[in-house]
């Protein structure tokens, strides 16, 4: 028996079975089926518009991750639409709108025991203990609106129906599912959903397709969200790109906020990292570049924390890690800092280890310090060993010697003539000379500065493009907006939330 000869109710099964990933290909197979599917590829069509892009912003309520459960326990295929997917609702309170009057499902019962039916059915919580979930659901849902509670149990329920999702948003407190935080008692559930995940063989399993994590808080002096809440997600098997804002990862400083990695035997496939407005230092960031051995891209903005958490700050020794974990693999480098309230304690004196690199953009400021190998250090724990003549702007090593001549494309963000004018002119001194005899790849070189020309002779003298930052804006973007890649990565995120100070 032929396909067209079966009854036409159990070809509507068959081509029901294909949606999603297969329906397309399957009604265009031949004319009778898709004259057949034409109600399927109406209802196809209208859930992938509907929720290829989803978000828990409901017009009533914020950060509704239950209404999301509700629709997919209505309609379980649903779940297979999801491909991005936001649970960080930044909107206020006055944005949202009025609860609409008439039917509310979290008053009917048999909708609610449907939402508790769906996760039993989930292949995770065939192990735990599935009342104490759902309570749990319930009384995260049941607090005010007023407390901003993100509703992290129905997050986690959530995720583990997800099988096609690529890019994933996290809640705004997702930064306390971690040891020692408030919702420590999730971090066991979480690991556990990311291990499944990877050792299952389904075509379609939870997390399975998760390539890209986007940020999840503001950029701040203020805030700070331990890197590690993360770190199981780096173990996914899919995984690819991480874009992260505020996060800390900090050993060596007074208020640590360590970052760890569990399982050594399980290690992240990640290529690209890209974290701004972050603080970590070179023991923090060395746990995370020991177990992402694939990475070829990253970038990094440095920023003090809240009570002067790397208050003084060691780009020396944070390059140098990064040389010793992916020196040869990385292609594309990016050192800048948004906000550094003490000093440099040694600064930035060579790229060579990083024999493939092929972009650099780095700011003028981690330069301004000693040298590891001088033996001296800046900040509060200053020290100049006996006989050494302190360090000067003049000492700042020439940008034509730091540079591997795998270098293609370089760019340098100054405040010039801040710090000082001497700072930027050691930086440039040999660049051009080096283009002839070292640097052949170089086909770009970038001088930015923000909001003046004044370095233009400079550029010139020197063969760089002067680019010059917002300097006819009546509104100026902030200082920390000005490298080429933080504007990328503002783009590529929906846009970095910025706090403001009342």
């Amino acid at each position: 028996m032929g396909l067209l000869d079966l009854p036409p109710e159990i070809l509507d099964i068959i081509i029901d079975a294909t949606a999603p990933s297969g329906l397309e290909s399957f009604v265009l197979s031949c004319k009778a089926i898709f004259e057949r599917a034409k109600s399927q590829i109406l209802h196809h069509n209208e859930l992938k518009r509907r929720w290829g892009h989803a978000s828990n912003a409901s017009p009533a309520r914020r950060g509704d991750t239950l209404s999301i459960l509700h629709e997919i326990s209505r309609e379980p295929v649903i779940a297979e639409y999801i491909k991005s997917l936001s649970l960080w609702d930044r909107r206020t309170e006055d944005e949202v709108g009025q609860a609409i009057e008439g039917y509310n499902f979290r008053e009917d019962e048999h909708a609610m025991k449907d939402i508790k039916y769906l996760l039993r059915s989930a292949e995770y919580y065939s192990t735990s203990d599935q009342d104490e979930w759902w309570q749990q659901i319930q009384n995260e849902d049941a607090v005010s609106e007023e407390s901003h509670v993100d509703k992290l149990y129905a997050t986690v329920a959530l995720l583990t129906l997800l099988p096609n999702i690529e890019v994933l948003q996290l809640p705004d407190r997702w930064h306390e599912v971690r040891k020692g935080e408030a919702a420590e008692s999730l971090v066991p559930a979480v690991e556990s959903l990311i291990t499944m995940s990877n050792a299952s063989r389904r075509r379609l399993c939870s997390l399975g397709s998760l390539e890209t994590i986007l940020p999840f808080v503001e950029e701040g002096y203020d805030v700070r969200a331990g890197l590690q809440c993360l770190q199981p997600f780096m173990s996914l098997k899919s995984v690819r790109s991480l874009f992260a804002v505020s996060c800390v990862a900090v050993e060596d400083d007074w208020g640590e906020v360590p970052f760890e990695w569990p399982n050594r035997e399980v290690q992240s496939p990640l290529t690209r990292i890209e974290l701004a407005s972050c603080c970590m230092d070179a023991s923090g960031l060395s746990v995370l570049l020991r177990n992402t051995p694939a990475l070829t891209i990253f970038r990094y903005s440095h920023q003090t924390k809240w009570d002067g958490l790397e208050y003084d700050w060691n780009p020396g020794e944070f390059i140098e890690a990064l040389a010793n974990y992916c020196g040869p693999r990385l292609l594309e480098l990016a050192i800048t800092i948004d906000e550094l309230h003490g000093e440099v304690i040694n600064g930035l004196s060579s790229f060579m280890r990083f024999s493939s690199l092929q972009k650099l953009e780095v700011d003028v400021a981690p330069f301004c310090g000693p040298p590891l190998e001088s033996g001296q250090s800046l900040g509060r724990n200053a020290h100049v060993p006996y006989g050494s003549n302190p360090w000067t702007h003049l000492d700042i090593p020439c940008m034509g010697d730091m540079l591997p001549p795998s270098i293609r494309e370089l760019h340098v963000n100054t405040d010039y003539p801040d710090p000082s004018e001497d700072a930027l002119k050691a930086l440039f001194k040999n660049i051009k000379d080096r283009r002839q005899d070292k640097l052949l790849k170089l086909e770009k070189t970038v001088i930015r500065q923000y909001r003046s020309s004044s370095a233009q002779d400079m550029a010139n003298a020197h063969g760089a493009i002067l680019e010059v930052f917002d300097e006819h804006v009546a509104e100026a973007r902030p200082r920390s907006m000005m490298p080429e890649w933080k504007r990328a990565f503002d783009v590529r995120v929906g846009g970095i939330v910025m706090t403001t100070n009342d």
